[in-house]
């Protein structure tokens, strides 16, 4: 028994030993691996990405219809040669004011390209600038009408001739190789008080190279404005949209001015 005691004991002091052994060493540190450094050059890329676009398929029970442009579009209707077809329209400025067809455009500017009658703009030392253009036309460029005012620099500077040999001059100065004998026609000439005011027709022949080739020309004078009003378009249509002429230029109204036609039928003096 005593021997049995013995042996436990030095096997406890073994372990003890061999415990406070292993209890005295040191577990060594992990280290980590050193920073390794590298330098990297850029290369540019050659190669293009190339994407396929993707369509997406309509629903079979979709039906496309190709787009339809109208000939209207491209050529606009002509205006009817009934005036009692045609809707008017009422433009009206601090200048003057008329009646026209409602599907027109107007247009203003302060100057003009036309060259014909009272519409040739040149330097007149009775005459302010700038002077103002309102232009009227038709949706298919064969009709206009042009109104030009101009201001006096002194009231009452200007008189205008009662007699058809103004509006002859104006023409054969547009005209030179034209008779305005044979041309010009419809002259009529009115006054009220201080103002007086002219109108004469110029149609000539059918097929010329003149542009406009049919006109009626409206002078307006009174003691400080200048008004030329225009209805201008081809020789055919001068024919056929005489009425509507005729209603335009008659439904023109200035501020400062009141008239009344004056017309020589025979030996009597017709006032309209």
């Amino acid at each position: 028994m005593r021997n049995y005691s013995g042996t436990v004991l030095i096997s406890l002091f073994i372990v003890v030993i061999f415990a406070a052994g292993c209890a005295s060493q040191k577990v060594p540190e992990p280290t980590l691996p050193a920073p390794t450094f590298t330098t990297s050059i850029p290369t540019a890329v050659t190669s293009a990405v190339i994407t396929t676009p993707i369509i997406p398929t309509p629903p079979s029970n979709v039906t496309t219809t190709p787009a339809i442009v109208s000939v209207t579009m491209l050529f606009p209707k002509a205006d009817p040669t009934d005036v009692s077809e045609i809707t008017f329209s009422y433009y009206s400025d601090s200048d003057f004011s008329v009646e026209y067809p409602s599907t027109w455009t107007t247009a203003t500017s302060i100057y003009t390209p036309y060259s014909v009658g009272p519409f040739y703009l040149y330097d007149d030392p009775r005459l302010n600038l700038p002077y103002r253009v309102v232009t009227i036309t038709s949706p298919d460029n064969t009709k206009k009408f042009v109104a030009l005012t101009q201001d006096f620099e002194r009231a009452g500077s200007f008189s205008l001739d009662p007699t058809i040999d103004w509006s002859k001059g104006m023409f054969q100065r547009d005209y030179p190789d034209l008779s305005a004998a044979d041309y010009l026609g419809n002259y009529k000439y009115f006054s009220s008080g201080t103002a007086m005011a002219s109108t004469y027709d110029v149609t000539l022949p059918k097929g010329t190279n003149y542009y406009p080739s049919a006109y009626t020309i409206e002078t307006i004078v009174s003691l400080r404005h200048a008004y030329n009003f225009g209805f201008f378009t081809d020789t055919d249509n001068f024919s056929k949209y005489r009425n509507l002429k005729d209603i335009m230029i008659s439904s023109v109204k200035t501020p400062d001015t009141e008239l009344h036609y004056i017309s020589t039928v025979g030996n009597n003096t017709i006032i309209i």
